[in-house]
């Protein structure tokens, strides 16, 4: 689809991006300042991440999928609240009250090096390797991209590369720091953004709430119309919590673990306004136009309900959500490749870690754009492949904070490799099967990735009785 711009909305997006340009790069010139910068300070922001920036920049960074959510609350309605919002809050509720304190006191710095630590090289090297599937940009360049097309109407490849461009260079120039404070101003914008599309969305039903009765009955039920396996397989996804980088950076680089356990409590808050403001949105469209592209939910209300200059608004807010997951996801990648690949294989060991930070940066960029670009179809196989990230490591990232014998690291081994073929092996499959094979259909009503949870479950319980009882044949005395 085309979005219509006037002069003045095509002023502000350009604003935006030299707004987003100069936060980046004056933050890490003002960093470069400084006499001996440590490597900490590159990479973790000297570990000194305040409170607001922390749950600025955490906020900011779990809003990639912004049509996504679009098309969600279209197709299904109210139901988004659970999938999207209910059962994230939970898990990130439970991640601040056993992982926050936990990350922040412990020497490693990123998953891989943690699991590395407690379980032995070799899990840490397939942890790293799984930690890169689920941080490679190049879904968000593509949406990015793609976003960039609908007001430009420029070919895709110019969109991907004047939507992505300068983000890949503030971020190798300042590191961790321009990450976070360009993330504050897209946390600033999003929620400017939103309300501003909500205040006239809302508008355009005249602010009666009593014509959301017009809605379909299945777009009003907190639960929907969707089976009960599509809402247990959304409890599953959002274990990915966990798992994910982004917050074990975070927590890595806050002053103390109580700053990590209060922003992740007040993050929750925050996206319980934005999924509100998202979801409401989403409900009006439904309410409102009738026969779309449910992807492209968002851009056609607004090309409806908002007037030009708070058009471009809307449309930074948008792009913003993009962006700020980009750059982080960006950084995390390049930090994987660079510390935790770079280091367990010996890679450019003359070079110091800063460096190796910045060849990563610049392989994910250069991959990232190039398969956006020239396979975007390998974008989707990307994104599920992704979903191997909570089978496979789920685990072992929880006991590697334990002193108890829960697996030992052979063990581990086996529960993050055959977890991650496990759930590729049903992602292929389902795939494959589509509607040829009707009594293989309803086993895939579940995700891939809780086939691989449940796998990765029962190897730890039987392992962890072998265990046991290996501790009791050891500890009951001799006759």
């Amino acid at each position: 689809m085309k979005i219509s711009l006037s002069f003045w909305d095509i002023l502000i997006i350009a604003s935006y991006y030299l707004l987003l340009t100069f936060i980046g790069f004056f933050v890490s010139q003002k960093s470069s300042k400084k006499v001996n910068e440590s490597e900490a300070d590159y990479l973790f922001a000297g570990r000194k991440l305040t409170l607001p920036f922390f749950v600025a920049s955490l906020v900011a960074t779990w809003y990639g999928n912004i049509l996504g959510i679009g098309e969600f609350v279209y197709r299904y309605g109210l139901v988004a609240w659970f999938c999207f919002g209910i059962v994230y809050y939970f898990s990130a509720f439970v991640y601040a009250l056993l992982l926050s304190k936990r990350i922040r006191t412990s020497p490693s710095q990123t998953i891989a090096e943690q699991i590395a630590s407690k379980f032995g090289k070799t899990s840490g090297v397939v942890a790293s390797i799984v930690m890169l599937i689920i941080t490679f940009p190049s879904v968000y360049v593509l949406m990015v991209g793609v976003f960039v097309n609908m007001f430009t109407d420029l070919n895709l490849f110019i969109s991907i590369i004047i939507g992505t461009l300068i983000s890949f260079l503030y971020i190798a120039y300042g590191g961790f720091k321009s990450n976070i404070f360009t993330n504050t101003f897209q946390f600033i914008l999003m929620y400017l953004g939103f309300a501003i599309f909500l205040y006239f969305s809302l508008s355009s039903v005249n602010f009666d709430f009593i014509k959301f009765q017009e809605l379909p009955q299945s777009h009003l039920k907190f639960f929907g119309d969707v089976s009960w396996q599509f809402l247990v397989t959304w409890i599953f996804i959002s274990l990915q919590t966990f798992v994910d980088p982004s917050f074990y950076q975070r927590c890595t680089s806050v002053k103390s673990f109580n700053i990590a356990q209060k922003g992740i409590f007040l993050s929750i808050f925050f996206w319980l306004i934005f999924d509100s403001m998202t979801i409401v949105i989403g409900l009006i469209a439904k309410l409102t136009i009738a026969n779309i592209d449910p992807l492209y939910t968002y851009p056609i209300l607004l090309e409806k309900v908002v007037p030009t200059i708070f058009k471009s608004i809307v449309l930074v807010s948008m792009l913003a959500t993009i962006i700020s997951t980009l750059e982080s996801y960006t950084f995390l990648s390049a930090l994987i490749i660079g510390k935790d690949i770079f280091e367990y294989f010996k890679i450019g060991t003359n070079l110091n870690l800063k460096t190796r930070i910045r060849i990563g940066l610049l392989f994910t960029a250069i991959s990232s754009i190039l398969i956006a670009y020239l396979i975007p179809s390998a974008i989707d196989i990307i994104y599920k492949t992704s979903s191997i990230a909570v089978p496979s490591l789920f685990y072992p990232l929880l006991f590697s904070f334990t002193n108890r014998k829960i697996i030992i690291p052979k063990q581990a081994n086996i529960i993050i490799t055959s977890s991650a073929i496990i759930t590729l092996l049903f992602t292929f499959m389902k795939e494959i099967i589509k509607d040829d094979y009707l009594l293989l259909q309803a086993l895939f009503f579940f995700e891939p990735m809780v086939f691989g949870f449940l796998w990765s479950t029962i190897l730890t319980v039987l392992f962890y009785i072998v265990n046991k009882r290996k501790e009791l044949a050891i500890s009951k005395p001799r006759v």
